[in-house]
């Protein structure tokens, strides 16, 4: 017997074949509404690395090292290769600087082709690694107002030279975008965070006697960003988590306080810095995200440079404020 419905059987009741047709029906639309939401999803990171090995100015930064078919890993290792060819200590090849700057702006475009703050997970190390390589991130992360930096930062402009080797600029968003990428990984975070907690311990160093503190507290505008990249990355994390990548970047942080410091063993900067980490090893974990917060004032303490704990602390605040809204609106 057959009716407006479709096959039934004699007692009205639809019949086992359609039972089954109205099953797969359903089923079918089960899983293609799963892949919908979570395929993408989960394979989102890998197309962003196949698109970035893509990329022209990836291309470019890699020169004869680059192949179509680059898997991640091999990816991030050229890339580092490119930005940071061997020792930095006597500064950086027109070379290099340029492939850094290509490479940064290169993730920063397919981060929000995507709408997604992340890389894949093989290209967040070497990635963290490049930016710890140049002091010019500390610079931008610190003071995105300096003039030469803001001329130089327009994607047109290459590098250019000074005494200590050629430089590179990107704009302030941008690198805070690229930073909060590869910070998904604990580890890679705290690599950018060690790379700018020693830079600051060298410039309080250097700070003659008497001079005015209050000049330093602009460094904690770099300190604020990386604070604002840590709550964004907790922020998309269930709690257990978060605590966990907590506790990774905790120990990536305060390693080497086992060392027992002799008095005028060490310069005054890695006194400043091993002051820092002593203090973030201690805290109860409770208190950690608290005291990573107050580094600045840490660091100024210990340099004995106590007049500018409330600015700083002030400058930093505002600071990740700031970095949240750029990372929200991705």
């Amino acid at each position: 017997m057959r009716d407006g419905r479709g096959l039934v059987d004699r007692s009205g009741k639809w019949s086992r074949p359609r039972i089954l047709v109205a099953w797969f029906t359903v089923l079918a639309v089960a899983v293609g509404g799963l892949w919908f939401f979570l395929g993408p999803e989960a394979n989102r990171d890998r197309a962003g690395c196949e698109e970035l090995g893509r990329d022209a100015r990836v291309r470019t930064a890699l020169g004869e090292a680059h192949r179509p078919d680059m898997t991640c890993e091999e990816l991030g290792r050229a890339m580092k290769r490119a930005a940071v060819p061997g020792s930095s200590a006597d500064g950086h090849t027109r070379e290099a600087a340029a492939a850094m700057k290509n490479i940064l702006l290169a993730v920063d475009d397919d981060i929000r082709r995507r709408e997604q703050l992340g890389v894949d997970a093989a290209l967040r190390r070497p990635l963290a690694e490049s930016l710890a390589a140049y002091a010019d991130v500390n610079v931008m992360l610190t003071d995105p107002t300096d003039s030469v930096y803001v001329r130089e930062s327009l994607f047109s402009r290459g590098p250019w030279e000074a005494e200590d080797g050629f430089h590179l600029a990107v704009n302030d968003d941008t690198l805070v975008r690229v930073i909060r990428a590869v910070s998904a990984a604990p580890a890679a975070y705290a690599v950018v965070r060690r790379a700018q907690t020693s830079w600051e311990a060298g410039r309080l160093a250097a700070f003659p006697a008497g001079s005015e503190a209050l000049r330093w507290s602009v460094g904690a505008r770099a300190l604020g960003k990386l604070d604002g990249v840590a709550e964004h990355v907790r922020e998309g994390l269930p709690q257990d988590e978060a605590r966990e990548w907590n506790a990774a970047v905790v120990r990536k942080l305060s390693a080497g306080t086992a060392t027992r410091e002799v008095a005028g063993a060490v310069p005054a900067a890695g006194r400043i810095e091993r002051a820092w980490q002593r203090v973030l090893a201690r805290a109860p974990e409770a208190e950690r995200d608290a005291v990573v917060e107050r580094q600045c004032a840490v660091m100024l303490d210990a340099a004995g440079l106590t007049a500018a704990t409330d600015q700083c602390l002030s400058n930093a605040s505002g600071t990740a404020s700031r970095a949240l809204r750029v990372l929200r609106a991705v």
